[in-house]
């Protein structure tokens, strides 16, 4: 166990940590798109349909 001399924290390296944890929301089936408007969205949901408009990340 190493000690971080900033914080006073113990840990072991990475070895130690858990590899991720997610939040996924329950997808409630209210309303959905058509297959064709699905395939053309990429999902059939709704409300995430969250089309990105932007130019590679950058505030204009």
């Amino acid at each position: 166990m190493k000690r971080n001399g900033n914080y006073g924290h113990h840990h072991d390296g990475v070895d130690s940590m858990a590899l991720a944890m997610a939040y996924v929301p329950w997808q409630h089936w209210d309303q959905i798109y058509c297959p064709e408007e699905g395939l053309a969205c990429g999902t059939i949901f709704p409300e995430l349909n969250k089309p990105f408009y932007g130019k590679a990340g950058c505030r204009r």
